[in-house]
């Protein structure tokens, strides 16, 4: 195996550990671990099976196994971007529901203040007669 196919299994490889051990530490959840391992162990043997990249890239007819490989990490970064962005749409509700929540209940506790005070008020003005 060349060297620098070597370097790139070995990087892989390092990709898998270093994401298994954030799963493992909870610093990353698991729908997003998913997504890190299968692009890793895709790599791992993109690397390690020395003609599988020239063979896949005749197999659908592009002609240096380069843009074929340029073209799969296309494909992945736009599923990453639109599992990421699918996200950030679901956390903009979540924070603008728990938006809401807080100014009703600001507004609840305001009013029970205000009652408060009053009361407080009364009771002072009864204990001075």
């Amino acid at each position: 195996m060349p060297q620098w196919r070597l370097l790139i299994v070995v990087l892989a490889v390092a990709v898998l550990l270093v994401v298994v051990e954030m799963m493992r530490r909870r610093k990353l959840r698991e729908k997003y671990a998913a997504m890190w391992l299968l692009v890793g162990l895709g790599v791992v043997v993109l690397g390690a099976v020395p003609g599988l990249p020239t063979w896949l890239a005749g197999l659908t007819g592009v002609q240096l196994a380069a843009n074929f490989l340029f073209a799969v990490a296309a494909v992945v970064l736009l599923f990453v971007v639109l599992q990421l962005s699918s996200e950030v749409g679901h956390l903009e509700e979540e924070v603008r529901t728990t938006v809401e929540e807080i100014a009703l209940l600001r507004c609840e506790l305001e009013d029970v203040k205000r009652e408060l005070d009053a009361r407080v008020a009364a009771t002072e003005e009864q204990l001075r007669r």
